[in-house]
Order: C-alpha cells, then structure tokens, then sequence
C-alpha cells in the first residue's frame, strides 16, 4: 500500500469517526456542542492550504518553474520554518515564475497569500497571481514592488472562482527590469486557503420537538 492510500484511509477513517462523535452528541441531547463541533471541524478543514510544500520545507517538491529560470531553496532568509524559496534569472529582463497547479471549485471563495522578500532594484515587482483553467475570467494579482530588507506579505483577497472552471494556476511572479541582478527575490509560507466546505461532510439538521 502506498503514501496516498494510507492517507486516503486514514483521512475516511478520522471522517467515519467524527461522525460518531457527532451522532452521539446529538442523541446524548447536547446539540448545542455537536453544532460548535461541526463548524469547529468545517472551519479548520476548509482554511488548511491547498497548495503542497506551500513553505518549502520540502526544497522545490510540488512547484515547476518558468524556462531559464533559477529557482532553489535556502535557509536564510526566511519568513518561518528553515526553509524558503529564491528566484531569479541570469543574463535577461522579463518575467521569471514558479507554479502550481490546483483543485478548485466552481463558485467557491479562494485566498492567496504569501511573505515576500524583495530587497533589489533589479526587480520592478513580485507578485501572486490565480490564473483559472478554461474560463476567461480575468487572472487576479496582487504585487509588491518597494525594496525592504524584512520579508512583507502579499493577499489575493477574496477571489471568486468562475463557474466553468475546476482548476486554477497558482503562479508567484518576479519582472526583471536589469539583467543580472545581484541578488534574488526570496518567498515563504504561500497559501491557498477557501471558504468552501470540504465535501464529505453532512450538514446539521436540527428540529425542535414539543416537550
């Protein structure tokens, strides 16, 4: 049995248990904790990130990256954790990025976020964007371009997914504006998180009987 399905019936199992515990709140008459319960469970399900090795932690596992570009993990600096990402381009101006591609459902609320540290005047800008699959709804974006030496966070707020789409581009971008830069830009601790609830959970029915 492999990674993934030991995960996968692990993940069926801690549902199938939830749901007893659920069941039992409820005939033991205390629904008012069973409810707090639900959106206790729903609510840390649906903010876990969507995207994998999200704080490299894991080097670049998970993420592709533009032609050309040199993307590679360090240990300073960094946001959190012992990991972080650097990205930059030798010999050319123009764009470099790294991407990721994802789930998503139609309709649903998403929010990207991520710590960025950009302290060169050889890049004009760093940002995170979501590009949706099969769809023409406008790619959204969210950009840094002053110079600091302290990492700042970048937020994709709030962006609707269309309704024919199942996938969305996660990309982190960084324009060159002079070839040759001294020094990379460096990422950490990206985020896709949704308020969409996980499937698989059952929503709460309450009636309130007579006495």
């Amino acid at each position: 049995m492999n990674g993934r399905e030991r995960a996968r019936q692990s993940n069926g199992g801690q549902a199938h248990q939830r749901c007893r515990i659920l069941a039992l709140l409820i005939l033991s008459g205390l629904v008012p904790v069973a409810v707090a319960l639900l959106l206790a469970l729903n609510t840390a399900h649906a903010q876990s990130n969507l995207l994998g090795n999200g704080g490299f932690e894991e080097g670049t596992a998970g993420w592709s990256q533009s032609f050309g570009s040199t993307f590679v993990t360090v240990t300073t600096p960094v946001s959190s954790g012992n990991w972080a990402a650097s990205l930059t381009k030798s010999g050319t101006t123009g764009g470099v990025w790294i991407y990721q591609d994802v789930d998503v459902f139609a309709g649903a609320t998403y929010t990207l976020t991520g710590w960025v540290y950009k302290n060169e005047s050889a890049f004009s800008r760093v940002c995170l964007r979501i590009e949706w699959h099969d769809s023409d709804w406008p790619d959204l974006a969210d950009c840094l371009s002053e110079d600091n030496d302290f990492y700042r966070p970048i937020t994709v707020v709030s962006a609707l997914s269309p309704p024919d789409t199942s996938k969305a581009r996660i990309k982190i971008i960084a324009a060159i504006r002079t070839a040759d830069a001294p020094s990379p830009v460096y990422f950490d601790e990206v985020g896709l998180t949704s308020s969409m609830q996980p499937v698989g959970y059952f929503p709460l029915l309450l009636k309130n009987y007579p006495s």
